[in-house]
């Protein structure tokens, strides 16, 4: 549901000459004067961190050159630890240092870096490993490591917690505060930056790695995106160009639902796809290559998707009703599982775990709602043979003949401590039809690429004399007039909205929609009320 409100634009437009649609939203973001000023900004300037643990983690690396040292890479198979892993990959190649690299199995031997991992590195003669986007909770591996006598060089994001018994730590917590926000690829991006310089490449895999890991688009973050962006809209890199849909727009949203998606579906399809074979495509510059290989990747992703909508339609029909939905079917694909937890917590407005079968385990994610800490709530669980998360999302396991007692006891838990998940109310902020016109939306888009508080500010648009053009089993295209020629409407039925007799609102995000060279105004809807 949403709360509608109303704008007080004026102090905004005359203090930053704005259009009175990009000073709505930002009066609704409260955001202070230095924000708004920095993302008004139209200079976007790199800089380089010169932390310690920076620059002693690039002297190490120059030391293996010299003495022909061989490093291995430790990834991860998200987006941002694919990406982290081709930064460093490509960084140890052009200084001419024999390396490899390793995505660990998602699902066969979960993540971070490994004792076992480490024990193959050992036997192949590696003197350094250097992971990425993971390590700092890596201690079994870490411990594996000194006993082998192998240094070991962490570079991560991820929350520390305790100590890391590593050789160095290059993290953004020892970083200039302006790095603060940085994912693990911004992190290598730094490394990087010291040795090679200003390189496109690695600017760009860093742009869609921190808008893959939702990092808050602000200081250096924020001008990294803006870098990597510019280049996607001269298509380079090809590798990463080349997964966005024929004549999208290469903006933060498009990378968000085009790319990182594509990236992400390797490590989630791990039964036909390899996301260790991503490396090499993301750092090629072969046309047929990139081609053949960018078919691939969207054949996987096509398949995981027809997955996801069926896994999410067949635990939808296996839930109980209960305040928080566990969900356990033995067709279900493991790595759908998070997903289709996802679409039916946003649905339900409760949380929801889906479980797929491992062997004698039983695997599942779990995504959360707001006002209830599902990790919180997790921890208590001693059975669990694996468990990780945060707050809104975990993924964990158990032993097959566990399940059924660890399925009572939560839901008798959830009754007993009468919790109450919460629908947060959104805010969005009121404007008139004849407001929605290119001009505005293109001022508007001098906000992008958009950080969280503007992304969580929609538009209220009045429904008015709004009439229904087209619809289908996916999408209902509404046709909404207005004195510069009226625009669309679109609302994607996998929403599952539910229209009001007489709705008065249609609520959404603005944005220019690009198809067979007409480009025209755009709103997708979230809901109507």
């Amino acid at each position: 549901m949403y709360r509608i409100v109303e704008a007080d634009a004026l102090p905004i437009v005359q203090k930053y000459a704005v259009s009175a649609l990009t000073a709505k939203q930002l009066a609704c973001a409260s955001l202070s004067d230095e924000q708004i000023e920095e993302l008004l900004d139209p200079a976007v300037v790199l800089h380089t961190s010169k932390a310690d643990c920076v620059m002693k983690c690039c002297e190490r690396i120059l030391q293996a050159r010299e003495k022909h040292e061989k490093i291995f890479v430790g990834g991860d198979y998200d987006a941002d630890g694919i990406c982290s892993t081709a930064i460093m990959k490509y960084l140890l190649d052009r200084l001419g240092i024999e390396n490899g690299y390793y995505i660990p199995d998602r699902f066969k031997e979960g993540y971070g870096l490994s004792a076992h991992t480490v024990e193959m590195v050992k036997s192949r003669g590696y003197d350094l490993i250097i992971t990425v986007d993971n390590g700092v909770k890596a201690h079994e591996a870490l411990q594996k490591a000194r006993d082998l006598g192998i240094e070991v060089i962490v570079t991560d994001h991820h929350r520390i917690e305790e100590e890391i018994e590593a050789d160095l730590v290059v993290h953004p917590d020892y970083m200039e505060p302006e790095f603060e926000y940085l994912s693990g690829a911004g992190v290598a991006l730094q490394i990087s930056r010291n040795i090679l310089g200003n390189d496109e490449l690695c600017n760009s895999l860093a742009a869609v790695a921190l808008i893959g890991d939702v990092m808050p688009l602000w200081k250096q973050t924020r001008h990294i995106v803006k870098t990597g962006l510019s280049s996607l809209q001269r298509h380079e890199p090809h590798s990463l160009s080349a997964l966005l849909y024929p004549g999208a727009a290469a903006d933060a949203s498009s990378v968000s639902f085009q790319i990182v998606p594509k990236l992400n579906s390797l490590g989630r399809m791990n039964d036909i796809s390899n996301v260790n074979t991503l490396i090499p495509y993301l750092l090629s510059n072969n046309p047929d290559v990139i081609s053949r290989f960018a078919a691939q990747i969207n054949s996987v992703n096509d398949q995981r998707r027809r997955l996801s909508e069926i896994q999410t339609e067949q635990a939808r029909r296996l839930c109980t009703g209960d305040g928080i939905e566990l969900i356990l079917d033995p067709s279900f694909h493991e790595g759908i599982c998070g997903l289709a937890a996802g679409h039916l917590a946003d649905e339900l407005k409760k949380p929801v775990l889906v479980f797929a079968e491992n062997g004698d385990l039983i695997k599942g994610s779990g995504r959360s709602v707001e006002g209830f800490d599902m990790f919180a709530f997790f921890s208590q669980f001693t059975k669990l043979t694996a468990f990780g998360g945060h707050a809104m999302a975990v993924g964990l396991s158990l032993k097959k003949e566990d399940f059924a007692e660890f399925s009572r006891s939560v839901k008798e838990a959830f009754a007993r401590e009468n919790i109450v998940p919460q629908d947060p109310e959104k805010t969005a902020v009121k404007i008139g039809a004849d407001e929605v016109h290119l001009q505005n939306i293109y001022d508007l888009y001098r906000l992008d690429p958009f950080p969280k508080e503007l992304q969580d500010i929609a538009f209220a648009v009045p429904f008015g004399d709004a009439k229904i053009i087209y619809r289908s089993d996916k999408v209902i295209r509404y046709s909404v007039p207005n004195r510069y020629g009226g625009f669309e409407a679109v609302l994607y039925t996998r929403k599952k909205i539910r229209l009001p007799e007489q709705p008065e609102w249609m609520i959404g995000t603005l944005t220019v929609n690009r198809f067979r060279g007409q480009v025209t105004p755009q709103l997708i809807i979230d809901t109507i009320q």
